[in-house]
């Protein structure tokens, strides 16, 4: 009787140890789309140049820049990282529109077409940078071009009382300003 018990016991330890192992192996996982790394990669990207941005003004900040030098990679890293969240927002927007299956048919049929995939994020006449001049899309707070702050909420969204450029707190609620 006390054998019976031990080899049950065995067993389900044995068991218990490798379900993991057989689970997996028995779970056929479909490779991710195209789409799915695409969207990895360009979020890898996307995270290196925050991490870019970051040095650069660590360097500038140090004394290790000049202004115009500061002024340049800094305008180019954000650049190119306007690009990566716009491909990004991009895809976003695909994968809300259209079902996974004609998703990656669609962007195949771009790729082979020649044509450039559509851009997601326009850019609006009046709102330009006021240090650079640059256009922006509709709702930036930064500039891409140069990366000065757009002007601020011109009201208050809880109360809708006039704000100063710079307010971080409404004078007529008190509440927070997000920045």
């Amino acid at each position: 009787m006390t054998f019976l018990f031990l080899a049950a016991l065995a067993g389900g330890v044995v068991l218990f140890v490798l379900f993991p192992i057989f689970a997996r192996a028995s779970e056929v996982s479909q490779p991710p789309t195209a789409i799915a790394q695409e969207r990895k990669s360009l979020g890898e990207k996307k995270e290196r140049f925050y991490e870019a941005i970051k040095d650069v003004d660590f360097e500038y900040q140090a004394g290790k820049l000049s202004d115009a030098d500061y002024k340049s990679i800094r305008a180019d890293i954000l650049a190119q990282a306007a690009e990566v969240i716009a491909r990004l927002d991009e895809i976003s927007a695909s994968d809300t529109v259209s079902a996974p299956a004609s998703q990656e048919k669609d962007s195949v049929a771009v790729r082979q077409s020649g044509q450039s995939a559509p851009q997601s994020t326009e850019i609006v006449s009046g709102t330009s940078c006021p240090a650079c001049e640059q256009p922006n899309p509709a709702g930036a707070q930064f500039c891409m071009h140069c990366g000065n702050k757009m002007t601020g909420p011109a009201n208050c969204p809880q109360c809708d009382a006039q704000l100063q450029e710079e307010a971080r707190f409404c004078n007529a609620c008190g509440i927070a300003i997000p920045a």
